[in-house]
């Protein structure tokens, strides 16, 4: 049954055990972790993804470049396709890292020391293998839309969580905007006739009346928001480039990492 009251609050909460629950449970609209990264650290990641360079999604508009691959690329496509990217894309992702830190291997740490130690990479099967955790964005404005494994993965692995949270880390803020705005309006099966054809994006009169959080980019910070909400971004005045990647908690507790 999904929660259709009003957030508890609308401050940035801390991380802990009973924050990130409330999350889970979409009574909060978001966790931020302040100077989760450091300015050396993040400026150290940017040259790196300066010299790899961004490829861009095909057929998505506006324009959103990125370094790594998302299952959600590869759902009409098969499993092969994504699973045989994977290696690729960690590739790309460790040469960036390798530079300055790895923020998956440091939140998995935080989550290990706050919320549980059943904490890991999304793994399909012995055929196919680890999901891929990490992607790296330049966004400079998304769509009103939702991420989430059970209608946009079924057939996965990843479709069995019950709830699916996402993080973002800033490695390069706007000097003005490139908020990201949070709904409390969850996505249901039947808000799907309300998806813009051709696009992933959805019509706003699902959440004229719901209440919103602006999460503001700032340079090292870390946010951390329920996916199945209706969120955007909104445009900026420079650069905005995040890593990221989905948070599952499957039916028997253990959190699973994903992109």
């Amino acid at each position: 049954m999904l929660r259709a009251t009003k957030w508890l609050t609308f401050n940035d909460c801390e991380m802990n055990q009973k924050n990130f629950q409330a999350l889970l449970r979409n009574e909060i609209p978001s966790i931020r972790i302040s100077k989760f990264a450091s300015s050396e650290e993040c400026n150290k990641l940017a040259l790196a993804i300066e010299k790899i360079g961004f490829d861009f999604y095909k057929n998505v508009e506006p324009p959103i470049g990125r370094i790594g691959i998302t299952q959600f690329e590869y759902g009409n496509r098969g499993k092969f396709g994504y699973f045989d990217a994977v290696k690729k894309a960690t590739t790309n992702y460790n040469q960036v890292t390798s530079l300055s830190f790895d923020p998956v291997k440091r939140l998995t740490t935080i989550l290990r020391q706050h919320v549980s130690s059943k904490v890991q990479i999304a793994y399909e099967n012995e055929v196919y293998g680890y999901y891929f955790a990490g992607l790296i964005r330049q966004i400079n404005i998304a769509l009103l839309h939702i991420d989430f494994a059970q209608l946009d993965a079924p057939d996965w692995q990843i479709g069995n969580i019950t709830s699916q949270l996402v993080w973002n880390l800033y490695l390069k803020a706007p000097s003005q905007g490139g908020v990201c705005k949070v709904y409390n309006r969850q996505w249901q099966p039947e808000d799907e006739k309300y998806k813009t054809p051709g696009s992933y994006g959805y019509d706003y009169s699902l959440v004229s009346s719901s209440e919103v959080k602006h999460n503001i980019p700032l340079t090292g910070d870390l946010v951390i928001f329920n996916s199945r909400n209706f969120h955007e971004v909104l445009p900026g005045i420079g650069e905005r480039i995040t890593i990221s990647s989905f948070i599952g908690k499957m039916p028997g507790g253990d959190l699973i990492f994903w992109s």
